[in-house]
Order: structure tokens, then C-alpha cells, then sequence
């Protein structure tokens, strides 16, 4: 008799068919990226519980519940934060509610860059404490660094993150900065020998996009050379058209629209997506002295002619501001947002504007001392987008900062002092770091654009400055003002920086 060997059942054999496909994870983009990785932990907490209910409760949810879950985890980790960071008081005043959608606004200004930030009285304090407090406390918060033999002109600051930086000087040479490590990284533009130095090496002028993806080059020659930084710095191109010194460099914010001005009194447009040239723009008498733009497509500069103009690119048009017969040329100029900016003159004078006003909002003379009976001209000028702390330069050996304020009546509105820090030297650029946690200077012992004066004290570097002090857990030590958000945005955010020393470094 023949015994037929049944075939055993596999107990895997619908295992396969059984596994869950993995979960797509959907970003709601409400949250900034300090934060992606608690919450990242606690949906993950979150998705370990699911996994272990019944087959039941396991099956996959729709994108929608989704949503409504993820949303829902982002708003109890908010109120928690709120809860942990309000006192009894205010908890008992303030609606939850409430909180929670000024929260939320404030991410929502954030992204669409009209975030206002009320940062200039906390700076204030802290500078304040940091610098006035003993010189030798205060020469602990900046660091300048060799690195450029002769003046170093210009400097430009990757804003959306703060950690690189570039520096610029006279000897034909470009220097990429870790602002992190405080540390150089490498030449952009390597020094070239003392046979081969001429006047058209001079960098005049630097400009970096938001988003560190490409860094623009103005010089002597009358060239605006673009690298590409993400791609170990290699040249893109180099575009010719000005018959003068490339004296100013700017982006637009939030986009890849450059703007260079010259000598030559034009100022020329490029988009550096399309690595093309777009147009030039006519209407000043004398040489552009400086440039920017903020978020519209209205980029605003000044000239030797005495006037600022700002360029409606869209209208094909311009407006003409005019100071006054006592009014001198400006030098510097940054744009605080899209409807007021700033001007510094060579007279030492300071000056606020607003685009739909002919005449300054507020005016204050010789700023930075005065040498004889005629002021010191103000040599470096920028501010905090979108904030009311800008901050001025000049060769008294001293970095000056302002509160500008921009109210809805003229009692809200004017500049005024609110500190100053000890910065030997020419200060010939500044730019301000992400939420005013620190500023880069370009500092040495002649002007930029020229030799008629000279410190002779002074050495040639780049310089860190710090503006925000720490609370010992690397967080500021306030809370910036002005919390509330109204039409044209408000808020501030904390700022946290390292500690740094004043000596010379080859790093």
C-alpha cells in the first residue's frame, strides 16, 4: 500500500500580502527647523502606539486624518511650550487661543518675510552690558581676523542661516568665513602677486543671496564676477557692461535678481537664474555710491548727485528723493523694508525716509563726531530687515546703533541712539546677522574708495561682533519686544551666540 505525502501548508505564505506599505509622512511646514526634531520624536511616539492596537485599528489612514492628527500633536506641543514659558498671571489672563494664533501668524510673516521684529532696545542692553560695562569685558566679545594684507572694503553675509560670510580688500582678494567656528575657510579669490597687482584687482563690493547659493563680485575693473557656492565655488560667469567701478552690489531679498552699480552712473539688472542681463537703469547725475532692495521688485540707491532714487522696475520708472540745499551727498544707504530706508552722509549726517514722503522723516547731524568743525562721513550703514536696529560706521573707532522707528503718526517715528561699540579702525561695510545675534565688519587703516586719510593705528581685518549676551544655556538673555502681531507683522525671536576673544587669529 502506497502512502500519498500530503504537502505541508506554508505559514508564511500570505505574510507578504500582509505587510503595510510604509506611511508617507506629510510636512504641514508650520514649524521651524529647531523644532523639527522634537516633534519628529513625538509623532514617531505616537506612530509606536498605533502599530501595537488591533488589526482592526491598524488599517492605513487617509491623507485627511492625517493631517488632523499631525496638526492636532503641532498644537499640544505649542500650548505646552506656552504653558512652560508664561507665568500663573498670564495664564490666567491671557486666552490660549489667542496664543496659539499669534503663533501661529507669526510662522506664517515668517515665511513670507514680512516678519517686523522690535529687536533694537534688547540689543541695546545687552551691548550695553556687554562693552560699556570695563573694556576688558567688552574686547571679549569681538574677534578680528588676518587674512588680507592691504584694507579690507566690503564684506556680504549668507542671511538666512548667518553661517558664512565674505570679506573683501584691496589686495585682489576674496575670503569665504565659517561665522560658526569663527574660522576661515578658503580664498574665493586667491591674492595675486605684488608683480601683478594692479588697480583693477580691487574689490570694491560683494553681495550673497539669501540662500548662499551664489556670491556676486564688484571691482575695480569695472566686472561683476558670479560663483557659485554650493558648487565648491567655481566662477559662473562674469558680466561686462559697466564703464566705471563696480562700486555697490545687492540682492534682491528672497530671490535671485542682482543689482550692481557703478561710476558710471547706471545701475544694471540681472537675473542669475537665467545667468542673463536684464536691463539698465538711468536717472542719476554723478556716480551711484551704494544700493538695496528689500522684498519688492523697487530696488533703492543713492548718488554723488545728492539725491535717492527709488526704481519701480515694473512701471519703468523712478522717484526722486532730494535733502535740501544743506543736505550733502550720501554714501550709504539700506533699506529697513519696503517703504522706509535710511541714508548716511559724508557730513557725519543721518537720515530716515519714507518712499511716499519727498523729504526725510528724521534727520540727525554729525553722528559720529566731528573732526575741526566738519563731521566725520559715515562709511558703513546696515540694518536688521524688517526690524528697527540699524547700525553705522564711521573712522572715530566706534560702531554706532540706532533705533528707527516707524509708526503710523509722526510721534512714532524718528532714530535715535541706543549704544555704541568700540571697533578700531575704518569701518568700511557692515552687515547684521540673522535675529541681531552678531554683526561682520570689514575694518582697516584707509576708506574703501580712495587714500585721502588714514589710521595709521589700525590694522587690516575681518571682524565678528557680537550684539546678543548669553544667559549661560546659549540662549539671549531677554526676550525681544514688541510680541504682538499686527497689519504689517510683529514678533522677535531669541538670538544665541558664542563667546569670542579679541586677538588676532590666522585661522
Amino acid at each position: 500500500m502506497i502512502r500519498r505525502r500530503k504537502n505541508p501548508k506554508s505559514n508564511n505564505s500570505s505574510s507578504n500580502d500582509n505587510r503595510k506599505k510604509p506611511k508617507k509622512t506629510i510636512d504641514l511646514g508650520y514649524y521651524d527647523e529647531e523644532d523639527d526634531e522634537s516633534i519628529d520624536s513625538d509623532l514617531e511616539e505616537e506612530g509606536n502606539i498605533h502599530d501595537g492596537d488591533d488589526d482592526s485599528s491598524s488599517e492605513e489612514e487617509t491623507a485627511e486624518v492625517k493631517k488632523v492628527r499631525l496638526a492636532k500633536a503641532y498644537l499640544k506641543k505649542l500650548e505646552a511650550a506656552d504653558k512652560e514659558s508664561s507665568s500663573e498671571e498670564e495664564e490666567e489672563e491671557d486666552d490660549d487661543h489667542d496664543r496659539i494664533s499669534n503663533r501661529l501668524q507669526r510662522e506664517r510673516l515668517k515665511r513670507e518675510g514680512t516678519l517686523e521684529r522690535m529687536v533694537a532696545k534688547s540689543v541695546a542692553n545687552d551691548v550695553g552690558a556687554m562693552y560699556q560695562s570695563s573694556t576688558t569685558e567688552g574686547d571679549s566679545y569681538a574677534r578680528y581676523f588676518k587674512g588680507h594684507d592691504l584694507t579690507v572694503t566690503c564684506v556680504a553675509l549668507q542671511q538666512s542661516t548667518g553661517e558664512r560670510a565674505l570679506s573683501g580688500s584691496k589686495d585682489g582678494s576674496v575670503i569665504v568665513w565659517d561665522i560658526e567656528n569663527q574660522a576661515r575657510i578658503e580664498y574665493l579669490i586667491k591674492q595675486p602677486q605684488k608683480k601683478d597687482r594692479n588697480n583693477g584687482n580691487k574689490i570694491l563690493s560683494l553681495a550673497m543671496s539669501d540662500d548662499g547659493h551664489y556670491a556676486a563680485v564688484g571691482k575695480q575693473d569695472a566686472s561683476v564676477t558670479i560663483y557659485d557656492v554650493r558648487a565648491s565655488n567655481t566662477k559662473a560667469t562674469t558680466f561686462q557692461g559697466h564703464k566705471g567701478p563696480v562700486t555697490c552690489l545687492a540682492f534682491r531679498m528672497q530671490s535671485h535678481q542682482l543689482f550692481s552699480g557703478s561710476d558710471d552712473r547706471c545701475i544694471r539688472h540681472y537675473s542669475l537664474d537665467d545667468m542673463a542681463y536684464m536691463e539698465t537703469l538711468y536717472g542719476h547725475q554723478a556716480g551711484v555710491a551704494d544700493i538695496d532692495c528689500y522684498r519688492k521688485e523697487r530696488p533703492i540707491s543713492v548718488g554723488r548727485d545728492r539725491t535717492a532714487r527709488a526704481w519701480k522696475l515694473a512701471e519703468d520708472t523712478h522717484l526722486i528723493f532730494r535733502g535740501g540745499s544743506q543736505v550733502s551727498s550720501a554714501d550709504r544707504i539700506s533699506v529697513i523694508k519696503d517703504d522706509w530706508f535710511v541714508s548716511g552722509h559724508d557730513d557725519g549726517s543721518l537720515h530716515l525716509w519714507l518712499t511716499d514722503k519727498k523729504k526725510a522723516v528724521a534727520s540727525l547731524t554729525q553722528t559720529h563726531g566731528s573732526c575741526s568743525t566738519v563731521g566725520r562721513g559715515i562709511t558703513a550703514l546696515a540694518c536688521l530687515k524688517g526690524s528697527d536696529l540699524v547700525v553705522s560706521g564711521s573712522y572715530d573707532s566706534r560702531l554706532r546703533l540706532w533705533e528707527a522707528r516707524t509708526g503710523l503718526t509722526m510721534h512714532d517715528r524718528g532714530i535715535e541712539p541706543i549704544g555704541e561699540i568700540p571697533v578700531p579702525g575704518y569701518i568700511n561695510d557692515i552687515a547684521v546677522g540673522p535675529r541681531a545675534k552678531f554683526c561682520v565688519v570689514a575694518v582697516g587703516q584707509e576708506p574703501s574708495l580712495g587714500r585721502w586719510n588714514r589710521v595709521a593705528k589700525a590694522k587690516n581685518r575681518f571682524g565678528i561682533v557680537q550684539l546678543r549676551k548669553h544667559d549661560g544655556t546659549g540662549n539671549s538673555s531677554d526676550v525681544d519686544e514688541g510680541m504682538e502681531v499686527n497689519e504689517s507683522g510683529g514678533g522677535s525671536e531669541n538670538a544665541q551666540d558664542s563667546d569670542s576673544s579679541n586677538e588676532d587669529s590666522d585661522e
